[in-house]
């Protein structure tokens, strides 16, 4: 269901390389998050190859190029690439990083990562640092991405929660308010994020104790801000429940769902240039933390971590993937239930004929359209979709080698 996107619409890249994760996953220092327990040449390869594939070309210049020129076409544009001094922020999931030291070994985006895709937009599609700002609105920077990332790049921005330590405090726009169907007031997102011209969203891959599921989507709300500053997150909370408990009542299938606003929104949704599922390190839901239990029996993993990257133009077609992933893998089976995918349902079908409701995040009159594509593989054996079946819609799952 839905309108594939992307250079290749609905494309899904996937590289999976048990040679960048070395961890033992039990020392505590230094931990997963260290140069010497992920590899950042291989992460860069794996990066790379990813970036290649959904933009269908052979080097990552023509490969970014195509992925800023889709994306301004379906923004109306034009067939215009990125031009010098247009600004990028990039969304990480950070839920864990409660402090600006190192946090142990929380779960939160690697460090390699973020340099690999920092030094990918300066050295290869041609951005000033200065224009590039990784953030997390709600949280707070660990010191391992930041000396990661201004050691070689000292001009980039890094924003969270507080501020101080290098980093600067996420400051509130009030100008482009987001109205969900279950807030009264509304939400807002930071000024690096209306100021920016492009967004890249930085996910991780793992359960979570309430939504089922944690990846791009939910990623965005370390973005949301009430007027004071204040995280907004826990006011979208009521409408992404999949299981009933102390904070509410879970979702049935066809109930509105907050996180179709929020990335529908045109700060959001619209301006994404790149969706990226850090799965180098899956963890079992969104506050456990990395030891040798989130290692996956599921194969390809067969017992060892997950190694992998994921990324696409297609926001629904990525959280689809990932969900069947996670739905598949015998150690969260208790977490990753319910109506996970009520959200990829309600945005896929946003703007179709038939479609239950009408979404208007930003509400001028204007109903958001279809963002992406969204279904199920064939089974967890062979993980094909319909354009890997030789149709021409749907999704497409590619795996992809890292190189040597």
């Amino acid at each position: 269901m839905g309108r594939a996107v992307g250079v290749k619409p609905g494309r899904v890249a996937w590289a999976h390389e048990p040679r960048a994760t070395r961890w033992d996953g039990t020392t505590p220092a230094p931990g997963w998050w260290a140069d010497a327990n992920t590899d950042p040449a291989v992460v860069a390869k794996m990066l790379a190859a990813t970036v290649c594939s959904i933009g269908d070309a052979r080097d990552p210049a023509t490969a970014w190029d195509r992925l800023f020129r889709s994306l301004n076409l379906r923004r109306g544009r034009g067939d215009t690439p990125y031009r010098r001094g247009e600004r990028i922020a990039i969304k990480l999931n950070l839920n864990q990083s409660r402090s600006h030291g190192d946090n142990g070994n929380a779960s939160y985006i690697a460090p390699q990562l973020v340099h690999a895709l920092v030094a990918e937009l300066v050295s290869v599609v041609g951005v000033s640092p200065g224009d590039i700002t990784c953030y997390d609105a709600s949280r707070e920077i660990p010191s391992t991405i930041y000396r990661a990332v201004s050691a070689s790049f000292p001009q980039v921005h890094l924003v969270d929660s507080v501020g101080g330590d290098g980093r600067e405090s996420a400051r509130v726009d009030e100008s482009h308010p987001l109205y969900l169907e279950t807030a009264g007031r509304p939400l807002f997102f930071p000024t690096c994020v209306t100021q920016a011209d492009y967004l890249i969203n930085v996910a991780g891959l793992k359960g979570h104790t309430m939504a089922g599921m944690t990846v791009c989507a939910k990623n965005h709300l370390g973005t949301v801000l009430n007027a004071d500053g204040s995280s907004a997150a826990n006011r979208l909370h009521a409408s992404i429940m999949v299981k009933t408990g102390r904070r509410g009542t879970a979702q049935a299938m066809g109930d509105y769902n907050g996180l179709v606003d929020l990335n529908g929104h045109e700060e959001i949704g619209p301006k994404t240039v790149l969706y990226v599922i850090d799965a180098l390190y899956a963890t079992r839901h969104n506050e456990y933390r990395l030891d040798t239990s989130c290692k996956w029996q599921s194969p390809p993993f067969d017992g060892g971590w997950t190694a992998s990257v994921f990324a696409s133009q297609d926001g629904i077609a990525i959280d689809s993937v990932a969900l069947d992933f996670l739905r598949s893998e015998p150690t969260l089976r208790s977490i990753v239930t319910g109506t996970v995918d009520n959200y990829l349902h309600e945005a896929a079908t946003a703007g179709i004929p038939g479609a239950r409701r009408s979404y208007d995040p930003e509400k001028d009159g204007r109903a958001l359209q279809s963002p992406g594509v969204h279904e199920h593989w064939n089974d967890a054996g062979h993980k094909q979709y319909s354009r890997n079946l030789g149709r021409a819609d749907g999704i497409e799952l590619i795996p992809v080698a890292a190189g040597r």
